[in-house]
């Protein structure tokens, strides 16, 4: 039975990820903060020596784009100083496991078209810096440890349980509370005219244990789906769901000072391991989620 520690796995993808990993037969650590804090070197230790790992994966980190611009200098420290702390711990009390860190879209330069792992990289947020630089450091840590460390750049991934910090169950939520009420309704909304791949989250961590149990032919993976949909398209599914009128408002509030306007995966790395959930079953799940609450 392999030993696996997800780092962060109280989180939205941490959930699911555990749930994959156990019905694969995968004895699974979880280390969660504030108890095993990735700012805390000794934490990571701790939980690497009691792990005893053969796979880990390191989900904790500042994950939202906007959080990102909010708090930069916490976004460096946690997603590129926490991942150095683990990557030691790894290095010193279990040098032959193999680790998974979880990159983002949010890396690569803009590009019109799908985006493969050879496209130059050129983040224009905080978050998508702090992505490259774990990148860097993992390359860094195989050349001079010879650590087994492999990268994803996954693209937006949703599901039950994912915070309304982010668009998708934000829409899902205001949507689902005004067909509720059974009156007509507005709804605040951020930048429309992105046009995002987006996935289910069940089906990326299948590709995250898969990336794990099998030996690995790059250091890099896209994780999504390989297909676009406009934020706008997406909205007017969700809002298809409800019986009530709802007028959309944009909110300056929830635009960002920088947005990519295309990001969209190609997955020919993947491709063999991808399940292709449609993204408008998982947003019927969510909004019926919300409107059973």
């Amino acid at each position: 039975m392999p030993r696996t520690l997800v780092i962060g796995a109280s989180g939205f993808v941490g959930g699911y990820l555990v749930r994959e990993l156990e019905s694969a037969g995968h004895s699974v650590f979880q280390a969660n903060y504030p108890e095993y804090d990735l700012l805390n070197p000794s934490a990571m230790e701790n939980a690497v020596k009691q792990a005893a790992p053969d796979y880990v994966v390191n989900l904790a980190a500042i994950s939202s784009v906007g959080e990102s611009w909010k708090n930069p200098v916490q976004t460096l420290d946690v997603n590129v100083k926490g991942t150095l702390h683990l990557l030691d711990a790894i290095q010193q009390f279990a040098p032959h496991a193999k680790t998974l860190l979880i990159g983002s879209a949010e890396e690569y330069a803009p590009k019109n078209s799908p985006l493969s792992e050879t496209d130059p990289l050129e983040a224009s947020n905080p978050y998508g810096i702090s992505k490259i630089a774990q990148e860097n450091f993992a390359e860094l840590y195989r050349k001079k440890f010879g650590m087994k460390i492999v990268c994803t750049r996954s693209f937006n991934h949703t599901g039950i349980g994912q915070t309304p910090t982010f668009a998708l169950p934000s829409f899902c939520k205001q949507v689902a509370e005004i067909d509720k009420s059974g009156k007509p309704g507005k709804i605040f909304v951020g930048n429309l005219s992105a046009v995002r791949d987006f996935s289910d989250v069940s089906d990326v961590v299948h590709v995250y244990r898969e990336l794990l149990e099998n030996e690995n032919e790059f250091t890099v993976y896209n994780v999504g789906s390989g297909i676009s949909h406009s934020v706008e398209e997406l909205l007017q599914t969700i809002i298809g769901f409800a019986q009530v009128k709802i007028e959309v408002v944009q909110d300056p509030a929830k635009m960002r000072p920088v947005d990519i306007p295309f990001l969209c995966a190609d997955i020919s790395r993947i491709k063999k391991f991808w399940r292709g959930t449609s993204i408008q079953t998982t947003m019927q799940k969510m909004f019926a989620d919300f409107r059973n609450r």
